[in-house]
């Protein structure tokens, strides 16, 4: 069972209705989500900034292949996973604030910070020119604000999603 959401595992046979005798029932029963704690020493946000990392990443992959095939329809996988990743870079930093107020997060790295905003920023201006109309939406400028995002995101993430010291009061 996944450790963070404590279970009462109940086992048992199966009713006698049921022509099988070897088929057991599993019933889970999940306390409630109060009950369930969570630890002030890890932060919220390093998995919504990865995720959203991978979906900007990925741009890169879509614009090249429109560039290379000009099948319009990467065209329009570019520009919804632009559109997811700039979702979850939003609620990236909105978790970064919720774990700044509940101390998970002692203080901001700011190199990471602003190479991550400077992306977010990138991909937003690379939304932009993915509102374009046809080839001109991809190539020249959006495969080179892919790249660069790219290129920055693998950067930054070599190093971790973390973009806050964790507090040390576990």
């Amino acid at each position: 069972m996944n450790r963070h959401f404590p279970t009462n595992d109940v086992i048992e046979r199966a009713p006698r209705n049921s022509s099988d005798s070897s088929v057991l029932r599993v019933g889970i029963v999940l306390q409630s989500f109060q009950e369930a704690p969570i630890r002030p020493g890890r932060p919220l946000h390093p998995r919504l900034i990865g995720l959203g990392a991978v979906l900007l990443v990925a741009v890169l992959v879509t614009d090249a292949t429109y560039a290379n095939t000009l099948l319009f329809q990467w065209e329009n996988f570019s520009i919804w996973l632009l559109t997811g990743g700039l979702v979850l870079a939003v609620l990236g930093g909105v978790t970064l604030v919720l774990d700044i107020l509940s101390r998970r997060v002692a203080h901001i790295e700011w190199v990471k910070f602003t190479g991550l905003a400077v992306a977010a920023m990138l991909s937003l201006l690379n939304a932009f020119v993915h509102s374009r109309d046809a080839y001109t939406a991809v190539v020249p400028q959006g495969i080179v604000l892919s790249a660069s995002v790219a290129t920055l995101l693998v950067f930054i993430g070599w190093w971790g999603w973390n973009v806050g010291t964790p507090s040390s009061s576990h």
